[in-house]
């Protein structure tokens, strides 16, 4: 009988030991890295980055959409620029659809005091339709905000790493695959949660500089942007759809992309006079040389000041 309660009490030590670890782990890992809360390590890194360095009380601008958000728009340069962007939040995701983007919207009740949102797109992003497969709204409004109650908190830390194999991997490699913004998987936000790009010279990657895009278009991504400026016009939300710069070269070589150049404009001006929404074209307003890109539709760290600049212009003009 004693061996037997010796030998539980190993056990439970044992046991208490790799708990208390497992938990002093997922914790550090929280603060550095970020949680497998969705499927998706951008939008990972995103929730992560708000959590820890937002408070989402002072946002009044989010800036949604895809890369061609997270990279091309310079929060910090927004700020600066605009009488009426005091507090910017980046709130973009690696390869996102109007759609997704739809998703990710249902968290706008988690920033009470905001007055607008600037969806930043290119004709690309509405070639698909996806959704995201792991995405509890009401779950994620609460982590950003810290409002989970500490038995969920700590629920969430031990989720997160049950698979301690996954996050040291994840760990091992974040600096290496997205700390470095020479690389089109950067993550490293700037304070709002841009993510500026230096991709010049040797960096740029031929297959990413030249090779076309595709004109197909999916209807429902289209349905998605109408019921997002509808909706935010209704909560009284100012709706601003900014159509990014495209390289020039590629547009002058291929009639497909001259057509989409005509046709996309005429189509978002429509669904946002439809809507109450603003729109802006920077590929016609800004006519950007190479010097300013890190691919086709992809700006370097010039290139996204310079966005970030003439859309504070816009608001401030709509605003007045």
């Amino acid at each position: 009988m004693l061996k037997e309660r010796i030998y539980l009490k190993i056990l439970f030590v044992i046991i208490g030991a790799f708990f208390t670890t497992t938990l002093a782990y997922s914790y550090y890992f929280s603060k550095h890295y970020p949680l497998p809360i969705t499927n998706r390590i951008s939008l990972d890194a995103k929730l992560q980055f708000i959590r820890t360095h937002i408070n989402p009380d002072e946002i009044d601008t989010l800036v949604i959409g895809s890369s061609l958000a997270l990279n091309n728009i310079q929060g910090k340069y927004l700020e600066e620029a605009s009488q009426k962007c005091k507090k910017v939040l980046n709130l973009s995701v690696f390869g996102t659809s109007p759609v997704q983007m739809e998703q990710l919207l249902l968290l706008t009740d988690a920033f009470p005091n905001l007055e607008r949102i600037i969806y930043s797109t290119q004709f690309t992003d509405f070639g698909h339709a996806s959704k995201f497969k792991t995405f509890d709204a009401n779950f994620i409004k609460k982590y950003i905000r810290n409002e989970l109650n500490p038995f969920k908190d700590m629920q969430v830390l031990l989720d997160g790493c049950k698979d301690l194999s996954f996050c040291i991997e994840r760990q091992k490699g974040w600096l290496k695959k997205h700390g470095q913004n020479n690389k089109f998987e950067f993550l490293g936000f700037d304070h709002t949660g841009s993510a500026p790009l230096h991709i010049y010279g040797e960096d740029i990657l031929q297959k990413r500089w030249t090779k076309t895009d595709g004109d197909l278009q999916n209807p429902e991504a289209y349905a998605a942007l109408y019921r997002m400026a509808k909706l935010a016009n209704e909560k009284n939300i100012k709706f601003y759809l900014v159509q990014q710069p495209y390289r020039k070269a590629m547009v002058d070589k291929y009639k497909h992309l001259q057509s989409i150049m005509t046709i996309f404009p005429k189509r978002m001006t429509k669904t946002m006079k439809e809507t109450g929404g603003e729109y802006l074209n920077l590929y016609e307003k800004l006519k950007l040389d190479d010097s300013y890109f890190a691919d086709r539709s992809h700006l370097n760290d010039k290139g996204s000041i310079l966005t970030a600049k003439e859309i504070a212009r816009f608001i401030d003009s709509v605003e007045q």
